[in-house]
């Protein structure tokens, strides 16, 4: 954490200056907070959603529907997190007919852009909008659930990776899927509701 006009600021893990609009495909895992287990249990290495994990997993479904450049790929809901490859089209994309898989070059400006520069960049990031819709969307509907308003769902922030090739894109969908069977139990402090 560094210090910015004398407070503590959260660094974010985001890759510096890459486009989170650019076309491309991103494996993204999304914790609740603390760890709290309200998506659902693990038997038998399946998946068993509880209340809060079907409202989860039915706004992942949707994501392609309010996003017309997004293909969501694999994913999953676990008892604590979930994980998703989302694929971003290129802007007159039609993401109901087919997925194209290429090599994705990493691109990174060479020259840094001023703090404002970069605000208004982030702000254009239709992935950062994306997940945030669909944080604040399952976070209303599972306080509603609980009747719990205001209490934290999800972590403030949420790890991603910009998958590289296709190799790591099939290592990644085959992880997703796996999830559930190699779940090794509860990191976190309990459940919720």
């Amino acid at each position: 954490m560094t210090l910015y006009l004398n407070k503590y600021r959260i660094e974010s893990n985001r890759l510096q200056f890459w486009d989170y609009s650019s076309p491309g495909s991103y494996f993204i895992t999304v914790n609740t907070q603390d760890r709290l287990q309200i998506l659902g249990k693990i038997e038998n290495g399946s998946m068993i959603l509880s209340d809060a994990g079907k409202i989860v997993s039915e706004y992942i479904k949707e994501i392609p529907t309010y996003h017309t450049r997004v293909i969501l790929d694999e994913w999953v809901v676990m008892p604590d997190h979930f994980h998703c490859i989302i694929t971003l089209g290129v802007y007159d994309f039609d993401n109901g007919v087919s997925t194209v898989h290429t090599i994705h070059e990493l691109y990174v400006r060479s020259q840094k852009t001023d703090l404002q520069e970069y605000i208004k960049l982030r702000r254009k990031m239709l992935l950062f909008k994306v997940i945030g819709k669909l944080k604040m969307q399952t976070s209303k509907q599972i306080n509603i659930l609980y009747n719990t308003p205001g209490t934290k769902t999800w972590q403030r922030d949420y790890y991603d990776h910009v998958i590289r090739d296709d190799g790591e894109f099939q290592r990644i969908k085959r992880y997703i899927q796996d999830n559930p069977l190699n779940w090794k139990g509860p990191r976190g402090r309990g459940r919720r509701g």
